[in-house]
């Protein structure tokens, strides 16, 4: 049984931590507490005897009703730690041990945001790594079992389809010629950008490559956004 009361210094937040077991314990007080109070107080029968004497009645029913509330609260807690707590627990365990076979790749789904965004470009690997990384837990044999892990991979899952749409087909091979490296080099509509592959000055053209990096940068931040925050709550859990 532990309690642990932490404070950040970077974040400034406070956090809460405990053994589940605690729930164990404290259930079992206010149960035993109810039991005893249902024989009455050891005092009872004395002060009930003396009290008598001088015509002043105690009234003891009052006692039932502070044991079986006493009753109530311990199985509410000892039922909320089997049934829910125990519940949780084992679902946590159950992601854990799926995301320990199958670690999500964030350094490499960081870089294809980068170079995304940097360089309006990004290589077959990463591309492979990304893709990979939003069907990570779709599948039924490894379906994160946690509530809010779930939906926020899921949140993740739907963002980076649509940025994959875009970028399938926004993007080209550039340059044609990459010899014999397997790792091909995608570029963001290259015919319309005068660095890569358009010839001539085309402002109709610059126009929609502007267009289409907007379209980018708001595709990116979105995915972005959703992968950071399923990678946050990982790591709070202490999964990764």
């Amino acid at each position: 049984m532990s309690i642990e009361i932490s404070h950040d210094q970077n974040g400034g937040r406070w956090s809460f931590s405990y053994s589940r077991h605690l729930f164990v314990a404290v259930g079992m007080v206010f149960l035993a507490g109810g039991i005893a109070t249902l024989a009455g107080p050891w005092w009872l029968p004395i002060a009930t005897f003396v009290f008598g004497k001088i015509d002043i009645k105690i009234d003891s029913s009052a006692n039932y009703w502070v044991a079986g509330i006493l009753i109530v609260v311990g199985l509410s807690i000892l039922a909320f730690k089997f049934f829910v707590l125990d519940k949780w627990a084992r679902r946590l365990a159950i992601d854990k041990e799926a995301i320990a076979q199958s670690p999500p790749t964030v350094q490499e789904v960081t870089r294809y945001f980068d170079d995304l965004l940097d360089d309006h470009s990004y290589r077959s690997s990463f591309d492979t790594y990304f893709h990979a990384a939003y069907n990570q837990f779709l599948g039924a044999s490894n379906t994160l079992q946690d509530t809010k892990t779930a939906a926020l991979f899921n949140t993740f899952s739907n963002d980076a389809k649509a940025l994959h749409n875009f970028v399938g087909t926004s993007f080209f091979v550039f340059p044609d010629n990459q010899g014999s490296n397997p790792d091909y080099r995608y570029c963001l509509a290259p015919h319309m950008n005068m660095d890569r592959d358009m010839g001539s000055y085309d402002a109709k053209k610059i126009a929609q490559y502007d267009e289409l990096k907007r379209e980018l940068a708001k595709c990116v931040a979105q995915a972005r956004q959703s992968y950071d925050a399923f990678v946050g709550r990982l790591k709070e859990l202490g999964q990764i």
